[in-house]
């Protein structure tokens, strides 16, 4: 979303041969050209990603309807047994057939040949909408669309490589709706509003935040106390704004075209508990594995103990979710043991002031993070180790953490440039009094508006030389 080719030429040809087709074609036909331009945004960098989402979409929409369709119950369960190993499979060779093998040689001494595997963009996400759309047809939920319809609800650009994760009740009417083909100016502007406020998050806020984490991540060793915090807060920041930015530019996008995506982010960092931060982080995601995992597992309706176990697993296997690594086990479980223990003690910790329990909350999360951005666990010790007991509280080679290759700065400036742009985030996260989608659900089309989206716009085009890839493509 952040580059010249997409701002510039992707994204109005689409636009305006989308719309411009409207009034002479059926919606299928202009069904089918957005399927084709998601495939092209699809297969812009890797070509070889196009045919593996095709067959996916295939297999899944035949096994769908097998599963709709079955005469008898053993045909059913046969045919949703057999659409979710193959998307569990299909995960499971992409993204840990080389994270299991390796730990196998480790263990038993084996000497398995690892192979060089592509991770292919978004295959996390397309593949648990439609294990959870498996489900929803097993249970009867809802029904199977036709193919261009259940291909565009998967395939759908602005959702597509890295969320929301999108469920099919949440727009499967709207793209069957004939009203939504046709070209809207109030939900372009109110689109064009969120995508250019996310489009900022990402070139300017987290890019420039990019730098200190980057710099501070590279040598854990050589940070001081000052600097090891600093630039895990960096880093913490940096994920919040580059994520959400990408959520709002998705429900922007989606917007200009008529379709209301879900929300993502709503403020996670306010949060008074790790079970709240996972109401406003990555709220999707969240919703994905309740239906996925939690809800499978039994729920809350086995007793104390088994909800406990239920919720643990939940984390876990979002920690693995997000990567084939141990650090991302480890932060999943992390995550896990706290927000079991605030079911247990959630009477006591209600009796602390919200103040306290924001603090310790988000103290936690930036912490935990140190494992989610750290190469291996032994790096992330190192961190933890510089911020929670350092051998001297130190606060030398701040300045480094602004280290930039092609420009130089006095250290005193560069210290100020690093403490001035973290307290100036640190604003907006905790004090701005209204978030992205509070803004988004407000919008009205006013000069001063326009004038404001047209400054935040054109310093994010500056950054666009310097842009750096979503963070999580890599998940």
């Amino acid at each position: 979303f952040s580059t010249y080719i997409f701002t510039f030429v992707f994204l109005p040809i689409v636009l305006l041969l989308y719309f411009g087709m409207s009034r002479y074609v059926s919606r299928k036909v202009q069904h089918v050209f957005l399927i084709l331009a998601s495939l092209v945004f699809y297969g812009y960098n890797h070509i070889s990603y196009v045919w593996l989402i095709l067959i996916s979409v295939a297999v899944n929409y035949i096994l769908a309807t097998g599963v709709q369709n079955a005469s008898k119950p053993i045909g059913k369960k046969v045919a949703f047994t057999l659409g979710v190993l193959f998307n569990v499979c299909l995960l499971g060779y992409y993204k840990y057939y080389n994270f299991f093998l390796d730990n196998i040689n480790d263990v038993f001494d084996t000497h398995f040949v690892l192979k060089h595997i592509i991770l292919p963009l978004g295959i996390s996400f397309f593949t648990f909408q439609q294990i959870a759309f498996l489900i929803s047809v097993n249970k009867k939920e809802e029904k199977v669309p036709g193919l261009l319809d259940y291909t565009l609800f998967i395939t759908f650009f602005p959702q597509l490589v890295a969320g929301p994760i999108v469920f099919s009740q949440d727009v499967m009417s709207q793209y069957q709706d004939d009203k939504n083909r046709f070209f809207d100016i109030n939900n372009f502007s109110q689109g064009l509003f969120i995508f250019i406020i996310g489009l900022f998050k990402k070139a300017v806020v987290a890019d420039t935040l990019n730098i200190f984490s980057a710099n501070a991540f590279f040598d854990p060793d050589s940070l001081s106390f000052g600097s090891a915090w600093l630039g895990s807060l960096a880093y913490t920041f940096q994920l919040f704004f580059d994520f959400s930015g990408y959520s709002d530019m998705a429900i922007g996008l989606a917007k200009m075209m008529n379709i209301e995506l879900p929300v993502n982010f709503y403020s996670p960092y306010k949060s008074k508990s790790i079970t709240e931060f996972w109401k406003r982080w990555h709220i999707t995601l969240g919703r994905s594995l309740f239906v996925l995992i939690y809800i499978p597992l039994g729920g809350n309706r086995k007793g104390l103990p088994r909800t406990c176990f239920n919720l643990f697993a939940v984390f876990f296997v979002s920690g693995l979710w997000h990567g084939a690594a141990w650090t991302y086990v480890i932060w999943g479980s992390l995550h896990g043991v706290v927000r079991v223990f605030e079911k247990l003690f959630d009477k006591q910790l209600n009796k602390i002031p919200d103040l306290i329990r924001i603090f310790f909350t988000f103290l936690f999360v930036s912490s935990a993070l140190v494992l989610f951005r750290s190469q291996t666990v032994k790096e992330a010790l190192i961190m933890l180790k510089k911020m929670y007991m350092p051998d001297t509280i130190s606060f030398e080679g701040i300045s480094h953490l602004a280290f930039n290759t092609n420009l130089t700065y006095p250290d005193l400036a560069q210290v100020i440039f690093v403490v001035g742009v973290l307290l100036v985030v640190a604003y907006l996260v905790f004090f701005f009094p209204k978030n992205s989608i509070d803004l988004y659900n407000e919008f009205k089309p006013k000069p001063k508006v326009a004038v404001a989206m047209a400054v935040l716009f054109s310093f994010a085009v500056i950054h666009f030389s310097k842009v750096g890839a979503f963070i999580y493509f890599n998940f």
